[in-house]
């Protein structure tokens, strides 16, 4: 079985296995999370051909061409990591279960858990977690994808789906792609005040400097998130925010195309980051009017928001309430996943609370 793929002029000059990556890995779920160098074995074993050759390992996209992909060479390669097992005693982590009948299980992941495994990788992820204690998952066209409909970041944490049999894998999936599943999620950011609610709406793409990042970009892929500030003070804000359309990274570039970052994220955020950790440090305070001093007067605070912040392995951002139909019952289901104890330590610094119905907080117009 083979697929074809056709370049157009945006990738006019890029490397093969660059463009290839792009492609493969934004518009076919097979190569969902594919790396460049996976990518770069694909080619390695002869399963990309242009004009029916095999193309030299240099070879520059002129933006016109086709290339056949060989599903059964990548097959190959993916199914040594597909039959990869695990014990359940060599889980570096826990996944406490939110909901389970018959077709669907609902899971907390942790943040720096992966929810999927891809080729050429070795650590545990949240499908060999499941596959080691005994979950039925949904078979799906990638072995390496299993019960999965939907991602989250390895940094985030938070409420994930998984199915157990073909036909709720296929509702759930039809589901997401018609924007009836609502995913409410929590942040804590670093940035300036902004107005009490809203909605932000961009078209995302790859950033050319840094192809596993995004940006916003007038060639993009629309999407649209809705936010409500629930808390702020000088030093943070704590928004609660509902994404109708689910791109790759899309909180974190929305939240960057309003100067703000997400506490821990430093692929988006490194610059503010780094100023929160040197002036938790006792470095000096350099923000406006040495607000963040104003925030946190006494060294106890400061400290037990190190604390806070250093217990987090990953992002403050937290999937946490996710309302759907049941894809069997069609009754209504709420989904929520308390927060990691990091986050609520967080929050009980400066006296914050989250809201048990977060629907009521944050209304939004008719999924577009």
């Amino acid at each position: 079985m083979s697929l074809e793929v056709a370049f157009g002029e945006e990738h006019q000059g890029m490397r093969l296995d660059a463009a290839l990556t792009e492609v493969l890995t934004e518009n076919h779920e097979e190569f969902e999370g594919a790396s460049r160098t996976q990518i770069q074995k694909l080619l390695a074993a002869g399963g990309v051909k242009l004009g029916g050759e095999v193309p030299r390992k240099n070879y520059s996209v002129t933006g016109d061409e086709i290339a056949v992909i060989d599903l059964g060479v990548w097959k190959e390669l993916t199914r040594d990591r597909a039959e990869l097992t695990f014990a359940p005693d060599e889980m570096p982590f826990s996944l406490p279960v939110l909901y389970e009948d018959n077709h669907l299980l609902a899971v907390a992941k942790p943040a720096g858990a992966v929810v999927h495994p891809v080729p050429g990788m070795n650590d545990p992820t949240v499908v060999d977690y499941l596959k080691a204690h005994q979950f039925r998952l949904a078979e799906t066209e990638s072995a390496l994808k299993p019960g999965i409909v939907h991602r989250l970041d390895k940094g985030s944490s938070g409420a994930l789906l998984v199915a157990k049999d073909k036909p709720t894998h296929a509702r759930l999936q039809a589901m997401f792609e018609q924007r009836k599943v609502a995913k409410y999620y929590l942040a804590v950011t670093l940035g300036p005040e902004l107005p009490q609610r809203g909605r932000w709406e961009y078209k995302l793409a790859r950033n050319p400097k840094h192809r596993e990042l995004f940006m916003a970009a007038p060639e993009g892929r629309y999407s649209l998130t809705y936010y409500r500030v629930l808390a702020q003070n000088p030093l943070f804000n704590l928004l609660l925010l509902r994404i109708i359309t689910g791109r790759t990274h899309q909180i974190r570039v929305h939240l960057k195309e309003q100067r703000h970052a997400i506490i821990g994220d430093d692929e988006y955020g490194r610059g503010p980051n780094n100023e929160l950790e040197r002036f938790l440090e006792g470095g000096a305070d350099r923000s406006l009017r040495r607000a963040w001093s104003e925030a946190l007067p006494d060294g106890e605070s400061r400290n037990a928001l190190k604390d806070a912040i250093s217990a987090c392995p990953g992002l403050f951002l937290h999937a946490y309430v996710v309302y759907l139909e049941h894809p069997a019952t069609n009754r209504e289901l709420a989904v929520k996943a308390e927060l990691p104890g990091y986050f609520a330590e967080l929050l009980g610094i400066f006296g914050w609370a989250v809201p048990d119905e977060p629907r009521k907080m944050l209304e939004v117009e008719e999924a577009q």
